[in-house]
């Protein structure tokens, strides 16, 4: 893991991984249809990682509001593993340690945290704009504006580095 964007894993609720972001795919191969306790819990040299079998089924079962937060060491650094429940699937972000405060360029303005909340609390575009009282192409617009701000593809991946960064408890 190196740079400022995470490796990103999305699991389904069998604990199958479905998507891996690119850093994800360099640093533990393609592992699609694998499940993420052997995926990520055997990441060769890393100590005080959580994952154990059904890790993803219990994080689901205790709730959206239960993300699952751990801080270990690879390669001689502390980095941090953070899963989020996002809907039936959960989102885990592995980032250095040393990033853990947003770089100005990561900065969010209040109304993009506001949409930022409401992503992980599942909200949809239309659910977003009808609840903050916006059109759902200003929430389209926030969405793309943090996708820029903190180099993700994926609102999963904009939620799990609102985790890390911050901006989410």
């Amino acid at each position: 893991m190196s740079g400022k964007i995470p490796a990103v894993l999305v699991v389904e609720k069998d604990g199958a991984v479905v998507s891996q972001n690119r850093v994800a795919r360099r640093l533990l191969g393609k592992k699609t249809g694998q499940y993420c306790w052997d995926v990520v819990g055997a990441l060769e040299g890393a100590e005080g990682l959580p994952c154990q079998r059904g890790c993803v089924m219990r994080l689901l079962a205790a709730g959206a509001d239960n993300s699952r937060h751990t801080s270990f060491r690879y390669s001689g650094q502390l980095h941090h593993l953070s899963c989020v429940p996002v809907d039936s699937t959960v989102v885990c972000s592995m980032a250095l340690g040393a990033d853990d405060t947003p770089e100005r360029w990561q900065t969010l303005t209040p109304r993009e945290c506001g949409v930022l909340e409401l992503l992980a609390d599942g909200e949809t575009t239309a659910s977003a704009a009808t609840y903050l009282g916006i059109s759902e192409a200003t929430v389209r617009t926030h969405v793309e504006n943090m996708r820029a701000k903190l180099g993700v593809n994926t609102r999963a991946a904009i939620v799990a580095s609102g985790f890390r960064l911050g901006y989410l408890d």
